[in-house]
Formats: C-alpha cells, sequence, structure tokens
C-alpha cells in the first residue's frame, strides 16, 4: 500500500471520527442509572442491573451513573459516558469498540485471574478514562489497539505480569493510526510502564498490509517500578517503501526510568525502508533512586517525598493538561512537580485512646497518641498537643501522656499532632467518666513508731521439781505482730497490703532491701518494693487487719519501717491516712 493511499485512508477515519463526534446524539440516548439488582434495561427501563445490561441496551451518546458495587465484565460496542463513585469496582474486562469516543471515570477494574487485559480499546474513536485505578494480574492493565480520542488522566494502571505493559499501544496490519495522551498517572509493574508497539512481517507487506501509526503525549507521568517505564518498539514495522509503524512519543515534566527506544533500520533487507521511533524529552527525570523519591516504592505507593527535591519544583505546565495531579491536588501553573503526584504536605492524622482502664481523680490517667499517622508515609511526627478537660495542657514529642484530674463525672481529653514540616492535625477527643479516686485510709497501730523488738523472750516460770520449787526459764523467738485498721473511701476495702523495709543496710540510691515471707531479705529496685498481703479481720466494724512475721523465717536484727497500702473494690490504691500513721519505723535487737 502508497503512503498516499494510506494518509486518503487515516483522512478518512479522521473526517468520518470528527463528524460523529459533531452529529448530536440521536434522541433516543437517555441516562441510566446502574445498580445491582435492577435486573434488564432498555427502552423506557433505565435501570440497569449491571454493566452487562448496560452494554446490551446502549445506543451511541448512552450515559451510565454506576453506584457503588462489584459487577462482571462487559463490552461495549457504541460509544457511552460511565460514571462512577466510591466503591464502583469491575471484576474482569471491560471492553470499548464504539466508532465514537467512550469515556469512564471513578472506576476500579481489576482482572482476578489469567492474563487477559482490565480494559481493551478495539474501537475506531478511543475511550477517555480518568480518576480511575486499572489493574490486570497477568495482562495488560489497559491495551489500546484503535482511536484517535484516547486519554488517559489521573489513572493509576498496574500489570502484575512479568513482560506485559501496565499501558500497551499497539497497531498491527491494516490498523489505522492511533493516538493515546496520558496525564497525572501511574504507570508500573511488567515489562514496561508503557509500551507502544508496531508490528508487520515481510508476507503482510507483499499484500499491501501494514502497520498504522502511534502518537504518544505524555504530561506529568510518573512510569517507574517495571523493566522500562516507557518502552518503544518499531523493530517488527516493515514496509517496501519505509516510513509505516512509526512511533512517535513525547513525554513532559515526568518521571520515567530506563526507557528503550528501538525501530526498524531498514538494513536487514535492502528492499524494505526503515521507519520512525523517536522519544522526545522535555523536563524529565530518567533515572533516580525510587527509595528518595518516593514514600513507598516497595507498596507500590510512588506519591512523592517531602525531601524528593530533585522532582519538587521542576517542572513547568503545558496549557491544556490537567490542572490537577492524580489525587486532584492543584498544578494548574508553573512551577510544577515532575511525575504525576504534586507534592502537598498533608497534614497528619491524629488518634487518641484512653490507656487507663478506670480513670480516678487524683490518680494519673494514662492517653495513647500512637494511632496517629502522618498521611505522608514518612513517620514525620513531631509534636503531640494535649488538652484537657479541666484546663490543663502539655505538649511532648512521645505519643504517650498522664494527666490526673481533681473532679469526679464527665472528663475529656483532645489530641493535635504536628508534623516536622508543622502541618497539624484536627483535634480528635475522647471522653470518660471520673470515678472518686482517693485511695483507702490505713493506719498502722502495731507496732508503735520506734518500737523495739527483741529477737528472743525469755519467760520465767516456778515449777515444783521433785517436791522442791525450782524456777525454769524459757526462750522463745518473738512473734512480731503487725495491725491496724482500714476504711474505704469509696466501695469497700478489697485487701491491705504492706511492705516491710530494712533501712540503713545499703548505701545505694536505687536498691533497697525489702522483706519476703517466702525467701527472706531481697535487694531489689525501691521503685518496685515487694508487697505482702495482710488478714483482714472478717465483719469487722473498723476494717481491722493483722499480719504476723514468720518465726520460721524471722527479721534480722536492725532498723526496719513498716508501710501500709489499701485497695478499694473500685480498684483505688495507695493510703490516705496520715503519713505517721501510714508507716511506722521499729528495731529488731538481740
Amino acid at each position: 500500500m502508497s503512503r498516499l493511499v494510506r494518509r486518503r485512508r487515516s483522512l478518512t477515519v479522521v473526517a468520518t471520527t470528527l463528524l460523529a463526534l459533531a452529529v448530536p446524539a440521536a434522541a433516543h440516548a437517555a441516562t441510566y442509572t446502574v445498580k445491582t439488582g435492577d435486573g434488564i434495561c432498555g427502552g423506557g427501563d433505565l435501570a440497569c442491573g449491571g454493566l452487562v445490561e448496560a452494554a446490551a441496551a446502549a445506543v451511541a451518546g448512552d450515559v451510565f451513573n454506576v453506584a457503588p458495587g462489584t459487577y462482571a465484565s462487559a463490552k461495549f460496542t457504541t460509544n457511552v459516558e460511565i460514571k462512577g463513585d466510591l466503591g464502583f469496582t469491575v471484576d474482569g474486562t471491560v471492553e470499548f469498540s464504539g466508532g465514537g469516543v467512550s469515556k469512564l471515570s471513578k472506576v476500579a477494574v481489576a482482572t482476578g485471574a489469567g492474563n487477559a487485559p482490565a480494559i481493551y480499546v478495539s474501537g475506531g474513536g478511543g475511550l477517555e478514562i480518568s480518576d480511575s485505578i486499572v489493574v490486570s494480574r497477568d495482562g495488560f492493565g489497559i491495551f489500546i489497539t484503535s482511536g484517535l480520542g484516547n486519554k488517559i488522566v489521573r489513572t493509576g494502571v498496574v500489570t502484575g505480569g512479568t513482560e506485559t505493559g501496565a499501558v500497551q499501544v499497539q497497531t498491527g496490519p491494516d490498523d489505522d493510526n492511533v493516538d493515546v495522551t496520558v496525564e497525572s498517572s501511574i504507570l508500573t509493574g511488567g515489562g514496561a510502564g508503557i509500551r507502544a508497539y508496531t508490528k508487520n512481517n515481510q508476507v503482510e507487506v507483499l499484500a499491501g498490509r501494514v502497520a498504522g501509526d502511534i502518537n504518544l503525549t505524555l504530561r506529568h507521568i510518573t512510569a517507574v517500578g517495571s523493566t522500562n517505564g516507557i518502552d518503544i518498539d518499531s523493530r517488527n514495522a516493515q514496509s517496501l517503501l519505509g516510513g509505516t509503524g512509526n512511533i512517535h512519543a513525547s513525554v513532559t515534566d515526568s518521571i520515567a526510568f530506563h526507557n528503550r527506544v528501538e525501530r526498524f533500520p531498514g538494513s536487514l533487507l535492502p528492499i524494505l525502508g526503515a521507519n520512525e521511533a523517536e522519544l522526545i524529552v522535555t523536563r524529565t527525570m530518567e533515572s533516580g533512586d525510587p527509595l528518595t523519591l518516593f514514600q513507598d516504592p516497595a507498596k507500590g505507593n510512588f506519591r512523592l517525598r517531602s525531601d524528593a527535591t530533585a522532582a519538587i519544583g521542576q517542572g513547568g505546565f503545558t496549557p491544556g493538561e490537567s490542572t490537577t495531579d492524580i489525587d486532584g491536588e492543584d498544578r494548574s501553573a508553573a512551577p510544577t512537580d515532575l511525575g504525576a503526584d504534586e507534592y502537598n504536605n498533608a497534614a497528619p492524622v491524629a488518634k487518641i485512646a484512653l490507656a487507663t482502664a478506670t480513670p480516678r481523680t487524683t490518680q494519673p490517667v494514662t492517653f495513647d497518641g500512637r494511632g496517629s499517622a502522618d498521611r505522608d508515609g514518612q513517620a514525620t511526627i513531631a509534636e503531640y498537643r494535649w488538652r484537657f478537660s479541666d484546663g490543663a495542657a502539655v505538649n511532648t514529642t512521645q505519643p504517650f501522656v498522664q494527666h490526673a484530674f481533681a473532679a469526679e463525672g464527665d472528663a475529656a481529653a483532645g489530641l493535635i499532632v504536628v508534623d516536622s514540616q508543622g502541618a497539624a492535625s484536627p483535634e480528635v477527643a475522647v471522653t470518660f467518666k471520673l470515678i472518686n479516686g482517693t485511695p483507702p485510709g490505713v493506719a498502722i497501730v502495731k507496732p508503735k513508731s520506734k518500737q523495739t523488738f527483741r529477737t528472743f523472750t525469755t519467760t520465767t516460770k516456778t515449777v515444783t521439781k521433785n517436791g522442791k520449787k525450782v524456777k525454769v526459764q524459757t526462750r522463745k523467738r518473738t512473734k512480731i505482730q503487725i495491725a491496724g485498721l482500714s476504711k474505704a473511701k469509696v466501695g469497700n476495702m478489697q485487701r491491705v497490703l504492706l511492705t516491710l523495709q530494712k533501712t540503713k543496710s545499703t548505701t545505694s540510691k536505687t536498691k533497697c532491701r525489702f522483706y519476703d515471707a517466702k525467701k527472706g531479705l531481697r535487694l531489689v529496685s525501691c521503685t518496685k518494693p515487694i508487697l505482702i498481703t495482710a488478714r483482714l479481720v472478717k465483719d469487722s466494724a473498723s476494717g481491722e487487719w493483722t499480719y504476723s512475721v514468720p518465726t520460721t523465717r524471722p527479721l534480722s536484727t536492725g532498723s526496719w519501717k513498716v508501710s501500709a497500702y489499701g485497695v478499694d473494690t473500685t480498684g483505688a490504691f495507695g493510703n490516705s491516712a496520715e503519713a505517721k500513721a501510714a508507716s511506722v519505723g521499729f528495731t529488731v535487737k538481740k
């Protein structure tokens, strides 16, 4: 086929397409709703039960508003507009083969099995897809073989295959020219982020069948995470006269790593002419370290890091391209950032949790802010600002804080987190009730302050032996008893706990010697004393309690201090008695 014949055919296709776009939609074009369970549609029934039903009813110019839900594969043979919303997903392939330009927006399309493309465009008009996510497990994410009106805007396209392209643009024998524009989109996985491929063999050349040309316009794309970011290959497009199966691509303000360009040189057989394959690069990063550019490339998060200075502010703006990035954030004027994402420091998200099971007055209540997060994915929360309903406030660099409240009743705590760039989150709060936290009062009655105990007690008793009165001395270990009174401020008494500390027996500032009824004297941290449980006297109106030091494991000689603590039935722990009654010193001597 001569270049002139081919050009006439291309012009005819263009004219036919423009005419189709210029003619108003037929009078019976309608707006449908698509929702699972709505059944078959068409005619006067404008409620479709799925995309399959929608495709069966569709005529040129129809609009389908799709409700959230998961829908099956469908093929649209005429140009339509499909508008989704958050939660609109397709499990399988959506194909567009109409003569006019179709539109698809706000959808997540994913192939669950096999190597089928998630979206297949084979119609003369093409497809405009925007604000979507497209994933194929083993095949092409978007496969385009036809159309002059193809456009991919603010969309993430992923392939899980090893050799496939996230976006594959391909022409073969007798295929017309294909134009594709990609803006503010992330293309990743497989052999290429976007691949353009033209092909025909010698037999087809001799029969006058040649491949069409491909034109790519790429603006603000991120094509990384693939063997080649942009892969242009026209080596298999051959012609007796040359100049067919050409590929022209321009990439602007983008990040595209490891690009590859191959063409048919025309030297394999003298009769076959060369073709063109070119990639024109403007303000585009073609190599770099993903770890220093993107927030989490290992998990497919190719949004820019806050410190990606090689990309931030390094781009321009082309009139007519998308004025928002892949997340819908403004990029309507230069300087812009390279790639699909326009970095804007997003405010972090605060989360607060009450970490104390039963909050009580006068006792520390713990709050936990570990659920807070910096949405940039770089764990850069620098400050936690805590506010309490009693008017107190404190700022910390750690995600925990403790605060004691004085009054019973309803209470609250609020949290604002601030990232390292100064962006603050909205405040979040937790509400709770405070019960009286005053611990029981526990008074030590025995021993008396500064009382001295002998390790052994000697008693003399007169007995008659062999008809004579004699004095007999008995030596017994002294039984040291500790006793007192208790009263719960809230609820009832549950337990009385004691510590027996031997004083003046160590020079350590952090270690103390405490008595253990099972192991004797032990050297432990002063902040973790050994607690001994006393016996509450049953039915005692005054809360009597007692404890006897076992004679099998007696107290050694020296200075001692006994301290008492109470636990009530609400769980309050401590001692609200006067200090001189809560702790008493005594001595043990030989």
